[in-house]
């Protein structure tokens, strides 16, 4: 009798370590099919935030064009984009304007 119970003991525990071994398997490639949906996912994001910023180079750059050469092809394309374009005064833009030929000045004396 002893020896039955034994058997059949051991027999229930291997058929619940063969479950368990399978829940083991299928949860492990879920897990590996979840981690391969995240990793694309946020390589989504890496580059999302990198045209992001792409993109409002680009903007800053054509609201500058537009407002310096007072274009109002570009003016109006970025403002039907819902962009509003606010042009600076002219103290401001003569003030910028000197900066930059200071500076183009400095880069001039630096090479000689």
């Amino acid at each position: 009798m002893d020896e039955k119970v034994t058997y059949w003991l051991s027999v229930a525990f291997s058929m619940l370590a063969v479950v368990l071994l399978v829940l083991n398997i299928s949860l492990v490639n879920s897990n590996r099919h979840m981690q391969a949906d995240l990793s694309q996912r946020q390589a989504m994001l890496s580059r999302g935030a990198a045209i992001s910023q792409m993109n409002q180079s680009l903007v800053q750059a054509l609201a500058e064009i537009a407002v310096r050469a007072n274009d109002l092809e570009v003016r109006d394309l970025l403002t039907g984009q819902g962009i509003t374009i606010k042009p600076q005064a002219q103290g401001a833009a003569d003030g910028e304007a000197s900066k930059a030929k200071a500076a183009d000045d400095k880069k001039k004396s630096d090479k000689n």
